[in-house]
């Protein structure tokens, strides 16, 4: 088989790029890049790469215990070409970075770094897949990754994603599905994201995502689970009856209040009249989504959610003042809601990702194109 022809067919599927590190008797900073990093093993917890066996490079690290995978940005293409240099013996010079847990280098705007234990070393071909026991892991910065394809180093914008279906979700994703199509020109001419959002039981998950934001900023996860009650979900009970809209706030931890729970009924109110919620920019909110990207799902997560909750400020959380026109904002997000039959809101629309700080003229825009995509999702909802 012709070796180019091989190449030239494999090269039409993309890879992530990623930066294999270690340290050379503990002292000195060793490593190289590589398009053939992947997930191998939850249970136990293992990763893998791939080595030519004529690569001087893994020579330095087959020699090593341990090493680091750090995921690279599409910002980090010098840092890529460093590493990628053969026989070069000075990789690391002008490249900032620290130590990992277990002692390896973790390059600084790295989008993730997976600290792992050298578990084994498998012969394949003119390669060796090698294996490594993950010890500690972390998201680093948000951003897109770096990748390889056809021949050449890129990124790409991810114009539309959908959470896998499950038995859970399989109702939800077909309306999302539904939506993804009529996102797709309001993201593009503002230059933001546009998440699908709907109630699951007792959370609130990010069903889709269609778009990018202009200004940088990584994706926003699909898959994300939040509680679905006070201050988080409103727009899915704004319009229901107060029986439901008591039980919601009673979930939350402003619900054993009554001053508290009467704010939160006109702050309902009010959010229906206008017919669209904001949320700005806090420390907390900034600490909420931290925790819910960050942290796996268990009684940990849900402790600390449950304290941040405590914190956004009750119905000032959605409930945000008049916008003025020539006014700056800082803004988290914008949502509206998506109505089906009978005037329920099976979902909402949010846009993620506005720039830092926006004219309320331009937010006020935004909402207004967004009110008419929804109008537009919701013509196709069945009814």
């Amino acid at each position: 088989m012709d070796e180019r022809f091989f190449r030239d067919v494999l090269g039409h599927y993309p890879t992530g790029v990623a930066a294999i590190t270690s340290m050379s008797n503990g002292t000195r900073p060793i490593g190289m890049v590589v398009g053939s990093f992947t997930s191998v093993s939850l249970d136990p917890p293992l990763v893998g790469y791939l080595a030519a066996k004529t690569s001087s490079s893994y020579a330095q690290l087959r020699q090593q215990d341990r090493f680091c995978v750090n995921i690279l940005s599409d910002q980090q293409e010098d840092v890529c070409r460093s590493l990628a240099i053969r026989d070069r013996t000075d990789k690391f010079d002008g490249l900032a970075w620290r130590r990992s847990p277990l002692g390896s280098p973790i390059v600084d705007g790295a989008l993730a770094w997976i600290d792992c234990e050298v578990a084994d070393e498998v012969d394949a071909g003119d390669h060796y897949l090698v294996l490594g026991r993950v010890t500690e892991l972390e998201v680093g910065r948000p951003g897109l990754p770096l990748v390889f394809h056809n021949g050449g180093y890129g990124s790409f914008t991810p114009r539309s994603r959908v959470l896998p279906a499950t038995p859970d979700t399989l109702a939800q994703i077909r309306l999302a599905d539904l939506a993804r199509p009529v996102m797709d020109e309001l993201t593009r001419d503002l230059g933001v994201e546009c998440a699908v959002m709907a109630a699951i039981d007792d959370v609130v998950v990010r069903l889709a995502s269609v778009g990018a934001p202009r200004i940088g900023s990584g994706p926003i996860q699909v898959g994300q689970r939040m509680p679905f009650w006070a201050p988080l979900g409103a727009l899915l009970v704004a319009w229901a009856d107060e029986s439901v809209q008591r039980r919601w706030i009673a979930r939350g931890p402003d619900g054993v209040d009554p001053a508290q729970v009467d704010a939160h009924l006109a702050a309902l109110r009010r959010v229906r009249d206008r017919g669209w919620l904001i949320s700005m920019i806090t420390p907390e909110f900034e600490a909420l989504d931290r925790v819910l990207t960050d942290l796996p799902d268990g009684p940990e997560k849900a402790a600390r959610i449950r304290d941040l909750e405590s914190r956004l400020g009750g119905p000032h959380a959605y409930d945000h003042e008049r916008l003025e026109f020539d006014r700056s904002y800082d803004v988290r997000n914008v949502s509206v809601p998506v109505f089906g039959a009978d005037d329920t809101v099976p979902m909402y629309l949010s846009l993620f990702g506005f720039p830092k700080p926006s004219l309320g003229f331009d937010i006020l825009h935004a909402v207004e194109r967004l009110l008419a995509c929804a109008g537009r999702v919701a013509e196709r909802l069945p009814r």
